[in-house]
């Protein structure tokens, strides 16, 4: 009986230490953030205009990085109608930094979640945190792409107990290759995640991999439209994902791009629809050029 008691206390303790290891690996990334932001302001008067790069709303990311120097938001509210019936809702959110020519660093997180039935409690916290680096590496090579390599790790920082997230680190591998094709544009990504699993769930990894292909338009000065189709391979917990989006872009300023669109899903394992809006903002600079 008392090694049973002992047991529980040290698997208490166990949880205790990982909780704040998962916190404070959050309270650095929050605090990265607000000095990025701060410098921004800074150094935001003494360097050329910014021109955002927008990688929002599709899942796939474009090749090119953020300009050298540069701190770049993405911000958006997503509601999605679940084929269990129930909603979900999240504000998704990157912070780019470009750390230099062809190179960013990428911190993102699915924000504030709430999930529930219709009518019915619904469970809400905080998303698991992202780190990731993105580096252009080839230039218009001879089929005229720019080829890129993004590397991503998600700190297991959501809470697991109330199904915000898996409990686990997820690391993830991603080649994008992009294209300007006159006033259109292509983005390919071919992506594989490693998926952890706590110990309850026998631990160890899964392997995942997706794959994205994105078309976007310009229409005019201001206005643009894209689509998408996406697919990411089922696990031995979830079924494969196929689904497709479709947005609308207004540029307001070279610095400041709106969004918003519809995703619907095309497999049992994707959601029955989701409908999202946001932004992408050049905050400033956070170094000279």
């Amino acid at each position: 009986m008392n090694g049973t008691v002992d047991r529980t206390r040290t698997d208490d303790g166990l949880r205790q230490q990982e909780w704040h290891r998962q916190r404070a690996w959050t309270l650095r990334l929050v605090l990265l953030l607000i000095q990025g932001v701060l410098a921004a302001r800074n150094l935001g008067a003494q360097n050329p205009p910014i021109a955002v790069n927008p990688n929002r709303p599709t899942f796939a990311s474009p090749a090119l990085t953020t300009q050298a120097g540069v701190a770049e938001v993405e911000w958006g509210v997503l509601r999605s109608a679940l084929r269990s019936e129930t909603s979900a809702f999240s504000t998704p959110t990157l912070l780019k930094l470009g750390l230099a020519t062809d190179l960013e660093l990428r911190i993102s997180t699915n924000g504030f979640l709430r999930f529930g039935p219709a009518g019915a409690s619904s469970v809400t916290g905080f998303a698991d945190v992202a780190l990731g680096a993105q580096w252009c590496y080839l230039h218009q090579d001879f089929l005229g792409t720019d080829q890129t390599l993004q590397v991503t790790h998600k700190f297991a920082t959501a809470d697991a107990e109330k199904g915000l997230g898996s409990g686990a680190a997820d690391d993830t591998v991603v080649l994008i290759f992009s294209r300007d094709v006159g006033a259109s544009h292509v983005d390919v990504n071919v992506l594989y995640t490693w998926l952890g699993r706590t110990l309850a769930n026998g631990g160890g990894r899964i392997e995942q991999p997706a794959a994205t292909i994105a078309v976007s338009h310009v229409i005019n000065e201001g206005w643009s439209f894209g689509g998408e189709v996406y697919g990411i391979g089922g696990t031995p917990s979830t079924p494969r994902t196929v689904s497709n989006l479709w947005y609308a872009g207004y540029k307001v300023s070279p610095r400041l791009v709106l969004d918003g669109g519809i995703d619907i899903g095309l497999s049992k394992g994707a959601q029955r629809y989701s409908a999202f809006a946001g932004l992408t903002y050049g905050i400033g600079r956070f170094r000279r050029l």
